[in-house]
């Protein structure tokens, strides 16, 4: 892992606030529909509470800050946020774009 993600707990010790954005299991996609993978692990930043970074199947590691959920799948641009908000056509958007918060299970 990253040294800049060395801090990031994993999933289990937090709860989501909404059970509606747990991605692991799910496939990931940047918004121009390139398929990432599928999501393995959930990485939470304690110091913000929310869910920083996703792990995918093959171990890679992708940051997000933002996650949009659209017919079960999984949607971020890490890089640029332009145009996020405009779901192709016939996509149902589930959960809206927004970070993936968690509250400490302790």
């Amino acid at each position: 892992m990253s040294k800049d993600y060395e801090h990031l707990k994993e999933l289990s010790d937090y709860q989501l606030v909404n059970d509606d954005q747990d991605l692991r299991g799910r496939p990931l996609y940047t918004t121009d529909g390139t398929r990432l993978g599928v999501v393995e692990r959930m990485m939470v930043d304690p110091d913000r509470d929310h869910v920083a970074a996703l792990v995918l199947e093959d171990g890679r590691l992708v940051p997000v800050s933002e996650i949009e959920i659209r017919n079960g799948r999984g949607y971020i641009d890490p890089v640029d946020a332009k145009g996020f908000n405009n779901a192709p056509a016939g996509l149902y958007r589930d959960v809206k774009r927004s970070p993936v918060t968690v509250r400490s299970r302790h």
